[in-house]
């Protein structure tokens, strides 16, 4: 085992048959961009004293199982341990921001936690870690970036605080989890394309003090069946739950004036819906083809799209 170390850096790995263990020496401050990427090691022991490791440093190491964080490292570059087979993942209590990418396609461990001491979760921190099944997102948590645990199909159990305050595009598409999931009062706005594609979500609450669903916010839902909507919502978007073809039943509630263009494109399951005096215009597809809408009661001076009901049984179409 040969490393090249200047001033407390770890500059680069220069591998040598039969390394598995890597003990790195406790003169070590930081790790450098690439040192290890692409290596065969298994283990890497990290000093107490241990500040950074810099981008890619572990990237590609698919045989590392193991490398326990001290307590001291304040920062994780981007990709740092992508593409690994990690058995544990815990994050130092002093890395207040994930970076991009940090535990992407990591295929070894089974359950997380995600403390609170963290306040974002940078994007593709979890993709497409296919042997993840039980998740806990910590009370403290307040971002989730873009696509931050897409990818995750088999993830059976996912828990989300109230703490959190967005989550950005695409966050869970394609995984299997959180099935129930509430949206605090305290954002006014559930944000766009934040839980579309979220094949395991099964029922969303939304709070009292919601008063916009965004655009595609739940859009590929497919196994959502279940909205509970506050009275305090004002505003769908545009597509906001098109291609949930579980989706039976929504309470629009007074207020709304736009059911907006594919709002509920292809819900195939909707059967019933009452539209308040409220609602001035239903936009172009708005429910096409919900072949199964057999009741719906539209205001009289609303404006309908032409084409707004396509496709519906309702309307001999």
């Amino acid at each position: 085992m040969q490393l090249i170390i200047h001033d407390g850096v770890l500059e680069k790995y220069i591998p040598e048959a039969g390394d598995e263990v890597i003990v790195i020496p406790e003169s070590v401050t930081k790790i450098a961009k690439r040192a290890f990427s692409g290596t065969g090691i298994r283990e890497v022991v990290f000093p107490d004293g241990l500040k950074e490791i810099g981008e890619s440093a572990f990237e590609g190491c698919r045989s590392l199982q193991k490398a326990d964080l001290p307590d001291s490292v304040t920062e994780l570059g981007e990709r740092c341990f992508a593409i690994t087979d990690l058995k544990k993942i815990e994050i130092p209590p002093q890395i207040k921001v994930l970076k991009n990418g940090v535990f992407d396609g990591n295929m070894g461990y089974k359950e997380l936690t995600v403390p609170g001491t963290l306040q974002e979760i940078g994007e593709l921190n979890f993709s497409a870690n296919r042997g993840l099944r039980y998740a806990v997102v910590e009370e403290g948590v307040e971002r989730i970036m873009r696509r931050a645990f897409n990818g995750n199909p088999e993830l059976e159990e996912l828990t989300l605080p109230k703490s959190v305050r967005f989550v950005d595009h695409l966050a869970f598409d394609g995984s299997g989890a959180p099935k129930h999931l509430t949206i605090s009062g305290t954002n006014q706005k559930v944000w766009d394309e934040a839980f579309c594609g979220l094949q395991g979500l099964e029922d969303a609450v939304l709070e009292e003090g919601v008063e916009e669903i965004g655009v595609r916010s739940f859009a590929y839902c497919s196994h959502l069946r279940l909205v509970s909507v506050p009275d305090s919502l004002r505003k769908l978007s545009f597509r906001s739950f098109s291609g949930c073809t579980e989706l039976r039943e929504i309470r629009i509630p007074e207020g709304v004036e736009e059911i907006p263009d594919c709002a509920f494109y292809a819900c195939k399951n909707l059967k019933k819906l009452c539209l308040p005096s409220s609602v001035k215009k239903i936009g172009k597809n708005a429910f096409y083809q919900c072949i199964r809408l057999s009741e719906i009661t539209v205001p009289a001076d609303a404006e309908v799209a032409e084409d707004a009901f396509e496709g519906c049984r309702l309307l001999g179409k």
